[in-house]
């Protein structure tokens, strides 16, 4: 999972929630195509182009308007309470494709359990440091975090078609294209210091996190072998 910073909603829909504040309007579902739409791409723009949830690469026709507390229990704690644009982050897929993948938000529906204490969101800095991705892309809990745990679980992260994906591009980066030309140890840490940032563009690298992680998996493995290798080289 990404750190999202929250930046201020577009002015189109920060105008349109304040001119509905006090009406009978002043609901999320309410809200016109053309302020959703400018909402949807600064949600996108803002998180680097990346799935909220799952960090797959997202587009306005991949991805939807998330509420990380949902939509029912934020109307349920007061109205308005549904627009607060701090609650609001894009994520795959686009409404019509929920029946495809069975991980990420759509997973997720209207869970929130315990007022989702037991979530971590993408809002929260400590998100990055509560989930390791491994080289062969799967996903665990760092030091069996409870939340994260849940977390795991809420979102399907370790659903088998999400898992297999985030390998993909794990393995292409470390290996190259045609899987024969690998990072040496120097290239991954230097990978690994670099790939969370922001390409010039605006957007992340798909799965930088988990790539992140994973080059400190690789870099181990290599370091792990150079040892023995030096140790069988004394003995002969």
């Amino acid at each position: 999972m990404k750190y999202i910073q929250k930046g201020n909603g577009p002015r189109i829909y920060t105008r349109w929630c304040a001119d509905v504040a006090g009406t009978a309007k002043e609901d999320y579902r309410e809200l016109p195509m053309a302020e959703k739409e400018a909402l949807l791409g600064a949600l996108i723009q803002e998180q680097g182009e990346l799935c909220a949830y799952t960090m797959r690469r997202i587009a306005h026709g991949s991805s939807h308007v998330e509420h990380i507390k949902p939509q029912v229990v934020c109307r349920a704690h007061g109205v308005g309470e549904d627009l607060r644009y701090a609650n609001l982050v894009a994520c795959f897929p686009r409404d019509g494709m929920r029946t495809r993948y069975r991980y990420g938000a759509q997973h997720k529906d209207n869970w929130w359990d315990n007022g989702g204490a037991l979530f971590v969101s993408p809002l929260h800095p400590v998100c990055e440091q509560r989930f390791d991705f491994d080289i062969d892309g799967t996903i665990s809990p760092v030091r069996d975090n409870p939340a994260a745990v849940a977390t795991i679980e809420v979102l399907a992260l370790d659903h088998e078609s999400l898992t297999e994906d985030r390998k993909r591009v794990i393995e292409e980066f470390i290996y190259g294209p045609t899987g024969d030309v690998a990072l040496s140890a120097a290239q991954a840490m230097n990978a690994a210091a670099t790939i969370c940032n922001r390409f010039a563009q605006g957007h992340f690298a798909e799965f930088c996190i988990a790539i992140r992680h994973a080059l400190g998996h690789y870099v181990k493995i290599l370091n792990k072998r150079a040892r023995r290798n030096r140790a069988i080289r004394r003995r002969g």
